[in-house]
């Protein structure tokens, strides 16, 4: 037992988890967890102990199937098209399918440049739930009416030379597409709209009526699928074999998403069939099991 309560305190440090979420996770009260690593429980310990060392195998499964970021195409397309907006203070558009890693691409950005502000926007979103998202992430009361919002924003951006990212920027209605320009026009910051293919449609307008807001666009990507050469990194990241590439890329459709899923399926699949490696079969039986 007391080699599952050292392997256990070892996983709660290196993730940084913590009593209530370990009681949570097994279905069992926080004071319980609590007294069992202290060596205090007076109740079933046996029953504890397999729930933990069960919860403990899940976590090492779970962390095994985490494949690390992989500078891919999609995100160094992301990255340029960013870096341009950010600096020369223009509006950029990245648009494709869902899955190609778009959100990953700008989540790393702002990670590297730590002045760019990314809204996460959702289908809920109003012109003035965008404006009070940027007026919190401003560090501001994230409180007022529209007027005060965008008069607040535009005191606080102007001459910044920062960087505006709405990802899923295809949820947003036209008057809150109009809000970003307006805050590129009256501040000079850069603007980067990231999100689905339809993106491009809503900028126009279905009959090009948003002339006014698309002729801001000064660059633009459409994103379509991953690389060869993305498929061999990530298989190298997984420690896979990168003579697999094609095979993968097949049966992902060179969708980033899918080819995570199919990576993690065919591994654990692989596992569970006392397969040593995963090879084209296993590739091709996993694939079966996914979503289209």
């Amino acid at each position: 037992m007391a080699d599952i309560r050292n392997d256990l305190k070892t996983l709660m440090e290196a993730k940084g988890l913590s009593v209530n979420f370990v009681a949570t996770a097994i279905g069992v009260a926080k004071s319980t967890v609590s007294m069992w690593i202290n060596g205090t429980y007076k109740g079933d310990n046996s029953r504890i102990t397999d729930r933990i060392n069960n919860f403990i195998q899940r976590e090492k499964e779970r962390n095994n199937d985490e494949i690390p970021f992989v500078d891919i195409s999609i995100n160094r397309y992301i990255s340029e098209i960013g870096r341009l907006c950010h600096t020369k203070g223009k509006i950029g558009v990245c648009a494709g399918r869902a899955g190609l890693g778009k959100t990953v691409a700008v989540k790393e950005y702002t990670k590297n440049f730590l002045d760019a502000i990314l809204i996460e926007s959702d289908s809920g979103y109003t012109a003035k739930s965008l404006l009070l998202e940027i007026h919190k992430r401003l560090g501001l009361s994230g409180k007022g009416c529209a007027y005060d919002l965008m008069n607040e924003v535009v005191n606080k951006l102007n001459n910044s030379g920062r960087l505006l990212i709405v990802d899923e920027a295809e949820n947003l209605p036209y008057r809150a597409l109009e809000i970003t320009r307006r805050i590129h026009d009256k501040t000079g910051i850069g603007v980067l709209l990231v999100g689905r293919n339809v993106l491009f449609e809503n900028l126009r307008g279905y009959n090009n009526q948003y002339d006014q807001l698309y002729s801001r666009v000064k660059y633009h990507k459409l994103l379509d699928r991953l690389l060869i050469q993305d498929v061999t990194k990530i298989l190298n990241a997984a420690g896979l074999d990168p003579d697999l590439a094609e095979t993968f890329l097949f049966y992902s459709d060179g969708n980033t998403r899918k080819l995570e899923h199919l990576i993690t399926h065919s591994i654990s699949i692989a596992k569970f069939n006392g397969i040593e490696k995963v090879d084209s079969t296993v590739i091709k039986q996993t694939s079966k099991m996914l979503m289209a």
